[in-house]
């Protein structure tokens, strides 16, 4: 019988192309194989097979090393991201597994025990004979630590070699120890159980559209054990928008579903990388939960899919390719069929539309899970406080609600989005500032180490703090912004004693910081946590009464659509950190802004109406969800090869529309008018210089394209020549 000839396009992790080899008989969509390139023995992953012969000649593959190694949904779901943002397929899959893979057969490692071999009895040396003795004191198999304790590894691979001991391979290493906290599980109320209920029976995607604090982490529970109940073969995957939130979800999931658990996230070293990959493919993992990268970690049937605070920004990736959680995660529930759960307290805007159009379930909890009330907000006007002449971070009011917590024996949350010891720094004499060598910004003060340094928050550039102004040689700052560093200062001068600790990218550095600190304020050693966004969100204390938002204009004045929205979540958000448990929280939120209308919104605990007066505000404007939106930069160190680039791309850009629209005109009849996919009513193009025009010492111009329909946008984009050079961000999550 002849085999039949299959033609394998295989990719090769670190070469650019995809290339064709040969394989006679059976081969599988998503094997790992051997080939030979460039005259060495190369990994690579065959992502299509055809029956026809190409062209070209083609080599054989050379070794099968594992059939089915990547699920074929999971190389159509690449192809489809690299489509949809621009970027190569490669590197859509070098993101999908990690690297050690595409070199070593078996880089993950396993529990070894010791069992007594058919040549003990050969015995000689001491070191063999306590070998033998011990792995019959402990019932005829010890695991390889417990051996190693008195036997070297050299001599336990030697007793193997020679059939005195017999190795046996258990379950992979996973990187969460059981020796870490779980926490108490909660009956569902008659609230959580109606939105339980609702979720499991709902055929659409779930948006549980929860007030903070009202308990959405049971639910997921819940969901996630009646799903795998079902079929050993079903998985989890759980999205949080932050690595600071994974080890409180860890924690909780822990004491249902024990080591069943795998993590994800970048602060893993590559080696936990691949012990928790193989972890997930081999199954013994059912439930993944990890941040924004988790989302491209295949599993083998992923059911349930959940995407926790669903409005967060950082579910959106930055850098090439530039993709958004939520498309991927809705590529692998149409591939997989699996059911999708999304949870907020402030949705997206895209999120709450695709409910109001009944794309997807809503399902509302409007109540705490302990029963107490939402927060008192009472907001502080700083004009009023400077009036006053207090110009300290701390208003009067402030000052009085921490002075009474401090009485009580609880604690608070002082929440300020800007990180360092001040914003700007600028001699009184000449006013020269200090702004970075390579960004159009200021550099922020820091003081490290009973050293004060200023750092650029962009491009992470570092100076001393000179003492005199290198302008005019003065020694007469004036620092104008509030940092974390200067409010923890002023904490400690204004109340005797306090104990403060304080979380941001300064104090937070190691994998495990986070959560070092967490446990040490949940254990009641400190009396403030002042922080950036990491304690905005997610987190759950007990005796937390107060929270104060030293700055809620951060953000607000920003030239950008979504800059309201962004506000209005982490003010909300951070707001629900507070009466948790017994009491009322009481929020003080200090603005130099109050008569704005997104205030009344959060005063209120008002999402649902934020969300409708912004549709109404986007809808007039036309922008997304109403419309869908590319940025194209181009960058250069020299500004005018930047503006250069730009504005030729966005002529050659118009120049491609209008033929398109003149041929529109041409189909176009009384009733149905132009042609859908042309309209030019409903395309803009138009381009700007950048927000910060200049960062990392390169100029920045932007390039727009616009028009209603996202699937019209990438049609016309990939019909058009785009420089290779330049950046191509669809459904840019900011237009700065």
């Amino acid at each position: 019988m002849i085999k039949q000839m299959n033609y394998c396009d295989v990719w090769v992790r670190g070469t650019k192309g995809i290339f064709s080899w040969e394989r006679e008989g059976e081969v599988s969509l998503g094997s790992r194989v051997i080939v030979m390139l460039r005259n060495k023995k190369k990994v690579g992953i065959v992502v299509n097979i055809s029956n026809e012969k190409p062209e070209f000649k083609t080599q054989k593959i050379l070794e099968v090393w594992e059939d089915h190694f990547l699920p074929s949904e999971y190389i159509e779901i690449a192809k489809r991201i690299a489509e949809e943002n621009f970027t190569s397929f490669e590197k859509v899959l070098s993101l999908m597994v990690p690297e050690k893979f595409c070199a070593q057969k078996s880089p993950e490692k396993r529990e070894i025990s010791y069992g007594i071999g058919s040549e003990y009895e050969a015995l000689r040396g001491e070191k063999q004979k306590l070998a033998v003795e011990l792995i019959q004191q402990n019932g005829g198999e010890i695991s390889e630590e417990a051996l190693r304790k008195n036997i070297s590894l050299l001599t336990i691979k030697n007793l193997v070699a020679k059939g005195v001991l017999t190795e046996k391979q258990g379950r992979l290493h996973d990187t969460f120890s059981a020796t870490q906290k779980s926490r108490p599980n909660f009956n569902l109320t008659e609230f959580q159980e109606k939105v339980y209920t609702g979720s499991i029976h709902s055929k659409k995607p779930v948006l549980i559209f929860g007030v903070t604090g009202s308990g959405k982490t049971e639910i997921y529970k819940k969901l996630s054990a009646e799903i795998l109940k079902k079929d050993a073969s079903k998985q989890v995957l759980l999205l949080v928008p932050e690595i600071a939130l994974t080890p409180q979800l860890l924690s909780e999931f822990y004491s249902v579903f024990g080591n069943e658990i795998a993590v994800w996230h970048s602060k893993l070293s590559e080696g936990e990388k691949v012990q928790e990959w193989a972890r997930v493919q081999s199954g013994e993992a059912r439930i993944l939960i990890g941040a924004r990268s988790a989302v491209l970690v295949p599993l083998r049937n992923p059911a349930l899919i959940i995407l926790d605070e669903e409005h967060e920004w950082t579910f959106k990736n930055e850098f090439a390719p530039r993709f958004q959680a939520h498309d991927v995660v809705e590529h692998i529930v149409r591939a997989f069929g699996s059911k999708l759960v999304l949870g907020s307290a402030t949705p997206r805007l895209e999120s709450f539309e695709k409910c109001t159009t009944g794309e997807w379930t809503r399902l509302d909890l409007t109540t705490r899970v302990h029963e107490v009330q939402l927060p008192q907000i009472e907001l502080v006007d700083l004009a009023n406080e400077a009036k006053k002449g207090n110009f300290s971070p701390l208003s009067e009011k402030l000052v009085e609600e921490l002075s009474a917590i401090l009485r009580q024996k609880k604690q608070a949350i002082l929440f300020l989005n800007k990180r360092g010891f001040s914003g700007s720094t600028m001699c009184k004499v000449c006013g020269h500032t200090f702004e970075c060598p390579n960004c159009s910004a200021n550099m922020k003060l820091h003081s490290r180490m009973n050293a004060q340094k200023f750092i650029c928050h962009i491009c992470g550039h570092l100076e001393n703090f000179t003492t005199a102004c290198p302008e005019c040689k003065a020694e007469n700052f004036q620092f104008r912004g509030w940092g974390t560093q200067q409010l923890e200062e002023v904490l400690q001068k204004t109340f005797s004693g306090i104990r403060v600790m304080r979380a941001d990218a300064d104090s937070v550095t190691g994998k495990e910081d986070f959560e070092k600190l967490m446990d040490t304020f949940h254990e009641g050693k400190a009396d403030v946590l002042l922080g950036t966004q990491m304690v905005a969100k997610g987190l759950d204390f007990e005796h937390v009464d107060l929270v104060g938002v030293i700055l809620a204009d951060v953000g607000l004045t920003l030239p950008d659509f979504r800059s309201e929205e962004r506000v209005f979540q982490i003010l909300t958000q951070v707001s629900g950190r507070a009466g948790r448990r017994k009491t009322r929280g009481k929020i003080v939120i200090q603005t130099f802004r109050p008569d704005e209308k997104i205030f009344e919104f959060v005063r209120n605990h008002d999402s649902e109406g934020f969300l409708k007066w912004q549709k109404t505000l986007r809808q007039s404007s036309k922008m997304p969800p109403f419309s869908s939106i590319a940025k194209i930069t181009f960058s250069d160190v020299k500004k005018e090869v930047a503006f250069r680039e730009a504005k030729k791309f966005f002529s050659n850009l118009t120049r491609g529309l209008n033929p398109l629209l003149e041929e529109g005109r041409k189909q176009a009849s009384p009733t149905r008018g132009l042609n859908p996919l042309l309209d030019e009513k409903e395309w803009q193009c138009h381009w700007a210089p950048a927000f910060f025009p200049r960062t990392h010492n390169k100029y920045h111009f932007h390039v727009f394209v616009q028009t209603p329909d996202k699937q019209k946008l990438l049609t016309f984009l990939h019909a058009v020549d785009i420089p290779e050079n330049a950046k191509v961000d669809v459904r840019p999550m900011s237009l700065l």
